[in-house]
Order: structure tokens, then sequence, then C-alpha cells
């Protein structure tokens, strides 16, 4: 399971943008948290070849998220179990990591067979 942002467990940060400029202020092979809804800036990291952790809303953005290549899709507890199974079924490459408030979420993740999770302090 993957673990990012427990204090225990060493990770590497996501570098939440919201625009060009932030990500250019982001140390080189970072990755980048967008929201998918964020389509253009989603164009821009792929075509400069950046590393990209997607914040989704449904199945079908995080099967296009997959196809373009995230490294992680984000997700949050009430699609968390069918973009998994998803997942699952069709070999994403990407990983799928629910996002939890405090340490308690890892067990739920864990009891569902999500790929990981990602506390408030992995995201910068």
């Amino acid at each position: 399971m993957i673990i990012i942002g427990h204090h225990l467990v060493p990770f590497n940060s996501l570098y939440k943008v919201a625009n060009i400029e932030d990500i250019k202020k982001t140390k080189p092979n970072s990755i980048v948290l967008i929201d998918f809804s964020n389509q253009s800036l989603v164009q821009y990291a792929k075509s400069q070849h950046i590393s990209l952790a997607l914040h989704v809303k449904n199945i079908k953005d995080a099967c296009i998220a997959n196809a373009i290549g995230a490294k992680f899709i984000l997700v949050d507890k009430n699609i968390s179990e069918n973009i998994q199974n998803l997942a699952n079924e069709y070999l994403f490459d990407s990983k799928i990591l629910l996002c939890v408030d405090d340490e308690n979420g890892i067990q739920s993740a864990a009891e569902n067979f999500i790929d990981g999770v990602i506390l408030k302090k992995g995201i910068v």
C-alpha cells in the first residue's frame, strides 16, 4: 500500500498547482497535482512531460487520467471503491490514492484494497 503524507513513512510530496506559474515554481522531477477539471493545465503539463497526479470526481475522468499517463489518480471516499475496481479490471498503470484526513483512513483504504492513501501533509 502506498502511504503519502504520514510522518513515519518517507514520501515525496505532491505539488498542488492551479496555473502554469505554479508549475514553473516546482522542483525538477516533481509530481504536480492538478484538478482534472482544469484541462488546459493538464494539457500544458503533459506537453512539458511533467509527472501528473490528477484529482478526479467520476469514473470517466479516472479512465481518461489513466489513459494520459497520470502517475496517481486521487479520489474521494464516495467513489474510491468503484474506481479501484475499475483500475483492477482494466489494469490501470496509474495508482489510485484515497484522500484521507488522518491516519484512521489508512485502515478503511486497506480494507477496500485501495492502492494507497494521501494525507494532507503529503500535498504542498
